[in-house]
């Protein structure tokens, strides 16, 4: 495989002999997980863009169409080392505010960015912004499902890690973004950086001429 190739790949990774991730409902069956509310299915690559994590991206590039292998690929080419930096300090007050109810070991959005509830107390809370898996070192076994060569799958793959809701419409040599998507009650519009980025990564690895929006 190479950089600026789309590929549709299979995996299961693990840390501390715990499945974290997979993509394949048989070895999630043997594991006995129950996959009723999980969509196994493999997983669209833009090889080059860093939809992965570094050491598996760089595992795929070494390997063929329908080969597999198994990795062991250290924290910092997963997701990185924890950061003591990460983790802030905030006046509680601001979530009481919000009306956002703050517990210990819960997940919350704070400007933006997700994080995980450390503790709370003396009117203050602390919330860790690392990566969940960040100091863990992980091991994969992933398989190169396909190469993905058609313009209008290799827009959708993009499309689908980029933004993953709404949809994308194809006439001759444009690609039309449908963004509608409301939360709360409120539209919210796509940034012109984001849209600038779509339409380059779209346009770089896709015969389509050009990227239009409809929101």
């Amino acid at each position: 495989m190479k950089e600026g190739e789309m590929i549709e790949i299979d995996y299961v990774g693990k840390t501390d002999g715990e499945i974290f991730d997979l993509t394949v409902k048989e070895k999630a069956e043997e594991e006995g997980i129950n996959t009723e509310q999980l969509d196994l299915s493999p997983m669209k690559v833009l090889l080059g863009e860093k939809y992965i994590i570094p050491g598996l991206e760089q595992a795929l590039l070494e390997m063929e169409e329908g080969e597999e292998k198994e990795l062991e690929i250290d924290s910092e080419n997963g997701y990185g080392k924890r950061d003591s930096d990460q983790i802030e300090t905030f006046p509680e007050k601001t979530f009481e505010e919000q009306g956002v109810q703050v517990r210990p070991g819960e997940e919350i959005m704070v400007g933006g960015q997700r994080g995980k509830v450390v503790s709370k107390g003396s009117g203050r809370v602390r919330v860790d912004f690392n990566h969940p898996l960040a100091g863990k070192d992980l091991e994969y076994w992933v398989k190169v499902v396909r190469k993905v060569e058609d313009d209008e799958e290799i827009a959708e793959g993009i499309f689908e890690h980029r933004l993953g809701h709404g949809e994308l419409k194809f006439e001759e040599d444009t690609v039309t973004v449908v963004h509608k998507h409301e939360d709360d009650g409120h539209s919210h519009s796509l940034s012109d950086e984001f849209k600038d980025r779509l339409t380059e990564e779209i346009l770089d690895h896709t015969g389509f001429e050009n990227v239009e929006f409809d929101e």
